[in-house]
């Protein structure tokens, strides 16, 4: 597995989304509108200092089960042209041939393969991620920051 895509370190941040509590599996749309949910990488810049980002528009699902975590399933939809690195002209850079080729690969995707429970309020989500028209296996340290009704 292959925790550092070849194009950007993406963290998603799929489980910081108010959810109701469920004692049966139910589908659940990640909340985008209520900033509920955010997609953001990391990556080294020149060699001594880090970029941060983030993808503005992105949509998807999970299906989830308290009963039966391990039949977790996401899957997210990227816009690629939506990168924004809080520098205009460097996003027309990351959205050119050069980098991300928008124009070639609108969308970027990842769809589970697998979610694993660890110690504590971690686990691990397993899947394929496509971006740049490659998909690269990937694994995403998850967090369980609580859940409940969303008022």
């Amino acid at each position: 597995m292959n925790r550092t895509p070849r194009y950007l370190l993406v963290m998603v941040w799929l489980f910081g989304i108010v959810v109701s509590a469920s004692l049966q599996s139910a589908e659940y749309l990640i909340d985008t509108k209520g900033a509920h949910a955010a997609i953001n990488f990391k990556i080294k810049h020149l060699g001594y200092s880090w970029l941060t980002g983030r993808f503005n528009r992105f949509s998807g699902h999970f299906k989830y089960d308290e009963k039966m975590p391990s039949a977790t399933q996401v899957k997210v939809e990227i816009d690629a042209a939506s990168v924004d690195s809080n520098h205009a002209e460097r996003d027309k850079h990351l959205r050119s041939k050069d980098f991300l080729d928008v124009g070639s690969y609108p969308k970027a995707a990842f769809v589970s393969a697998s979610f694993q429970e660890l110690s504590g309020e971690k686990a691990l989500l397993k899947g394929d991620l496509t971006l740049h028209g490659v998909t690269k296996a990937i694994e995403i340290d998850v967090v369980h920051i609580g859940h409940g009704t969303d008022p």
